[in-house]
């Protein structure tokens, strides 16, 4: 799947590091190299920076700790559920996750165009993004040992 991604410093706006303080999730890879904001899914608060309506802006990943909600407690959709109209319920947007690198299991993957995702709202209307995801390719299978992946915008593993 992937429990993490990262996206580059200078694709956040200055206002949404400030609105959603994260300042805390700002890295260097390898030390030395450029800055990238950090989204884990086992953050304190789980978040995602996801395109919709042609805007950036950072949303809550799925629904880890609500158990009141009627959102699914997870942050990954898998494309089988909606093609069986699972989510229908929930009106599923689909929505474009931008970041260059992704996290599983420990290991850190280059992730070309994004993630795609869905957005669906809980019971205040209150956005959440879950990571749609698809059976892994051989290759990611053996790079990450999951059996499932992330569903890529444009090519993939």
């Amino acid at each position: 799947m992937c429990a993490g991604l990262a996206i580059e410093r200078r694709n956040v706006p200055d206002h949404l590091i400030e609105k959603y303080r994260l300042q805390d999730r700002i890295t260097s890879r390898g030390g030395a190299g450029e800055q990238e904001v950090h989204f884990l899914f086992r953050a304190k608060v789980p978040l995602l920076p996801v395109w919709h309506e042609r805007n950036l802006d950072i949303y809550i990943w799925g629904n880890r700790d609500d158990r009141f909600s009627r959102l699914p407690k997870t942050g990954w959709c898998r494309m089988e559920s909606i093609a069986e109209g699972k989510w229908e319920g929930l009106r599923p947007v689909q929505v474009e996750i931008p970041c260059s690198y992704g996290l599983e299991k420990g290991v850190w993957f280059q992730v070309v165009e994004g993630l795609k995702g869905i957005l669906v709202r809980d019971e205040k209307a209150r956005p959440h993004v879950y990571i749609l995801t698809q059976p892994a390719s051989h290759y990611y299978n053996v790079m990450t040992r999951h059996d499932r992946m992330p569903v890529f915008l444009g090519r993939g593993y």
